[in-house]
């Protein structure tokens, strides 16, 4: 609570600076500052945001602070780790944008994530200080819209599901590499090459993986209220570890999303399928994802009721050539909540969820999740793709579980966003097979500040 205040107490000035901007965006180097250059309208947030430092040349500057308090009981399912009086997130970043011309601009981001009252935190909660990005931009071709990027950077496609910002945990994702970027009537089209950055419990000792890396090309073509999506991605692990062995990872994944708004319906349909090796086994794993929405706008608090559904293969046989298990790859990190962190491979789920605006300010969302084992004879994998658990032969169910979820959600000043939720996840009968099968209970409260 002190900490709420605080930033709510930090984010007044903000209310004086009397202009109006554009809203954050959830990769910061993508916000374009530049018209403030014929802005007549002086203050100190808009020297902040856009200062002028030759006849084309600008820098600006903004900032990311996030407190979290959370509490967690049976975590994995097991009383081993209780947490009686729960633990605290914390996360600030500060970017610096420099823009020296139309054709070359650069970008630096630091990022501290601190970890207070856990008793052994995970990199992607403790990472005190990193770059966390840092790159250069070149558009070397004046009336061809195609840039280059080149350095350490955020990256995130579509809904997420493969490679995301991983903003839930604490400490954002990034990787090193090269992007090039085409962009012109709203078409979109990336091809990149990357090294996954490995998270550590150190300052300034972040580095590339040579043994995790990811290319590919990613497009978007817009559509009447809605868009397509194609995608190739290309991905090697030299130190993979599945339910039925390690290996060396070479995968490939081809896969399409639909989105598209037909009044008050809102539909999201995704698939995915995979191809390669791990060490001497072929690969062959699949994905569809579909959710559909409709927004009830002449109803108080504008109620939108929605489904969402995913089937994700599981390997088939442990002992055979054929691996059928999807890797998720690079995930949220809460793809289905932070009170149990399960990746997007051998289930299958259902979300009915339900959204109501309360102000222009306020929403509440809540969810409830029902999620089974794709496969009897794969199991559940973490975020990380490892491995949750030993894999029992004698465990034969398949419901996992289910999930009950609700969310509040305050915006105000456009800079300050708080939030505060529950999750309870109820051990399904495959749990109690190869865990103590006990219930999780999820609490949490947030603050945010953006500048």
């Amino acid at each position: 609570m002190r900490t709420i205040l605080v930033l709510i107490l930090i984010s007044c000035p903000f209310l004086l600076c009397g202009q109006q901007f554009p809203d954050f965006k959830p990769a910061r180097y993508d916000e374009d500052y530049s018209f403030l250059e014929n802005d007549t309208v002086s203050s100190w947030y808009k020297s902040l945001k856009y200062k002028k430092i030759g006849k084309k040349a600008y820098v600006g500057f903004g900032g990311d602070f996030r407190e979290q308090y959370l509490i967690k009981t049976n975590e994995g399912w097991s009383s081993e780790l209780e947490d009686g009086d729960g633990f605290t997130l914390t996360r600030w970043l500060f970017h610096a944008d420099l823009h020296l011309s139309e054709h070359v601009r650069f970008f630096a981001e630091l990022q501290s994530a601190l970890a207070n009252g856990k008793d052994t935190p995970i990199p992607i909660e403790e990472n005190p200080l990193e770059v966390h990005q840092f790159f250069v931009d070149v558009t070397p071709f004046p009336k061809i819209p195609l840039s280059f990027r080149l350095g350490r950077q955020e990256v995130a496609y579509g809904s997420q599901r493969l490679i995301s910002y991983r903003d839930a945990p604490n400490s954002r994702r990034a990787f090193d590499g090269i992007k090039m970027m085409f962009a012109k009537n709203n078409i979109e089209a990336d091809i990149f090459y990357l090294h996954t950055v490995v998270d550590k419990v150190g300052i300034f000792d972040d580095s590339s993986s040579p043994d995790l890396r990811v290319w590919g090309l990613f497009s978007n073509v817009p559509l009447t209220k809605g868009g397509l999506s194609f995608y190739y991605l290309g991905f090697n692990n030299a130190m993979a570890i599945f339910y039925d062995g390690p290996g060396i990872e070479n995968r490939h994944t081809v896969g399409a999303r639909i989105l598209k708004k037909v009044g008050n319906w809102q539909y999201d349909v995704e698939g995915a399928y995979q191809f390669g090796s791990i060490g001497d086994r072929n690969i062959e794993a699949w994905s569809t994802g579909l959710a559909v929405s409709y927004r009830f706008e002449g109803l108080k608090y504008s109620p939108e009721l929605g489904v969402k559904a995913d089937f994700i293969s599981g390997d088939k046989n442990p002992t055979d050539q054929v691996q059928q298990t999807l890797n998720a790859m690079f995930p949220p990190g809460a793809y289905f909540g932070l009170a149990a962190p399960i990746a997007p491979s051998n289930l299958i789920d259902v979300h009915p969820n339900a959204t109501f605006r309360l102000s222009d300010t306020m929403s509440f969302l809540c969810d409830y999740a029902l999620l089974w084992r794709n496969s009897r004879t794969d199991g559940l994998y973490r975020p990380n793709m490892t491995p949750f658990f030993e894999l029992d032969s004698g465990a034969t169910s398949r419901f996992i579980g289910s999930q009950l979820s609700g969310t509040l959600m305050y915006q105000t000043y456009g800079h300050l966003f708080l939030g505060t939720g529950f999750s309870w996840f109820d051990a399904g009968q495959y749990l109690k097979e190869v865990t103590e099968g006990k219930n999780i209970l999820f609490g949490f409260v947030s603050a945010q500040l953006k500048f």
